[in-house]
């Protein structure tokens, strides 16, 4: 949970230094989000708005880079972005190693498993990490013919769900 609320910053000796904030680990995480995360080099931490914002309306920061890995995302905050096949496959090129055990079950066998298992448990991470790797060593775009995306919507697949049974603070403004 710490590892979830941490965010590095660089500090004056040039070193990134691992801090809990208080407030900024209120803003969630949405890929195609216009406002981002300002500062972490010059020390002076501000969400921008890059778009208008009216009374009420969260507001939702990326995460990471578009070079950030649904690994990493689990990792470090718990969930699967659904925006970040292209980074999983860049870490299955960086390791093929992977792909023999990928291969050793068949995707459909694992999203039906993943179906029936409980949102937001770690069943349902470890099953949805191992789908999306999947997927992604075999080209297909996330949740193509199931709901994918970050549409927000109520449905979409047991991973997006699992997101928002995970992730459902608000920050109004």
């Amino acid at each position: 949970l710490v590892q979830s609320r941490v965010l590095t910053v660089q500090g004056a000796d040039g070193r990134g230094h691992k801090l809990l904030i208080p407030w900024l680990d209120m803003f969630n995480h949405r890929a195609s989000s216009p406002h981002r995360l300002a500062g972490r080099t010059d020390g002076m931490l501000r969400v921008l708005a890059g778009a208008p914002v009216g009374a009420g309306e969260q507001v939702e920061i990326v995460y990471g880079t578009s070079g950030t890995s649904n690994a990493e995302f689990l990792g470090h905050y718990g969930f699967l972005d659904p925006a970040a096949a292209a980074a999983d496959e860049a870490l299955l090129r960086a390791h093929p190693h992977a792909r023999p055990l990928l291969k050793q079950t068949a995707l459909a066998d694992d999203e039906a498993v993943l179906a029936a298992t409980e949102p937001g448990s770690h069943e349902a991470l470890a099953l949805g990490l191992r789908v999306a790797l999947k997927r992604a060593m075999g080209g297909a775009a996330w949740g193509a013919g199931s709901g994918g995306g970050d549409s927000g919507g109520a449905g979409g697949t047991p991973i997006e769900k699992s997101r928002r049974v995970r992730k459902r603070r608000r920050l109004a403004v």
